[in-house]
């Protein structure tokens, strides 16, 4: 029997090479927080797309994979953030927060395997103590969200996908969709996820 993912569905609007992967890693390593808006704006047609092959854009919600206070404070920032929230401001506009942390400090993802990745995250992320509630404060009076999007830059094995995912489904019971920047193809990119 196939084991499960515990998300929904994933799309990327690039593929993890050339020009993508220059700004996923500029954006990433290279303290350029300006890029996310940047890269907000060229996935914008891709991000809208599957906006509305998911769910009524009322009815959804977006999020962001966390990253550990120790990265925050080296890097200056959450890329996964950045590039959520530009998403999030439209069109089509979505309400976006935060909905689970990173509790743990983790090894970089980058050159470790599918069964490293996953090991390595294990018990990494927690739902936001708030979470329920964030999702009935953000909208209007009587809104019922369907389902869930999780932004991060890119998207190599899952296993951060898959670890966030099954956090929000289990403390949501709502579906989680997956969007990246861009996507890794096997054998061929850099692993960031």
């Amino acid at each position: 029997m196939a084991k499960e993912l515990e998300y929904q569905s994933a799309r990327s609007a690039f593929r993890h090479d050339g020009v993508a992967r220059r700004l996923v890693t500029e954006f990433k390593f290279g303290g350029q927080p300006v890029l996310g808006r940047i890269m907000a704006d060229l996935a914008r047609p891709a991000f809208a797309e599957y906006v509305r092959s998911i769910a009524p854009e009322d009815e959804l919600f977006v999020t962001w994979v966390p990253t550990h206070r120790s990265s925050k404070r080296e890097r200056g920032y959450n890329q996964a953030e950045i590039l959520a929230r530009c998403l999030a401001m439209g069109p089509p506009s979505l309400p976006c927060t935060e909905l689970v942390a990173k509790l743990a400090g983790t090894r970089h993802q980058k050159g470790l395997g599918k069964a490293d990745r996953q090991s390595n995250l294990r018990g990494a992320f927690s739902a936001d103590a708030m979470c329920r509630a964030k999702l009935g404060q953000e909208g209007a009076a009587n809104r019922k969200f369907s389902s869930i999007l999780l932004v991060d830059d890119v998207f190599t094995t899952g296993a951060t996908a898959r670890a966030v995912s099954s956090v929000l489904t289990s403390e949501t019971r709502l579906p989680v969709h997956v969007f990246t920047f861009s996507r890794a193809v096997a054998g061929r990119g850099e692993g960031h996820d």
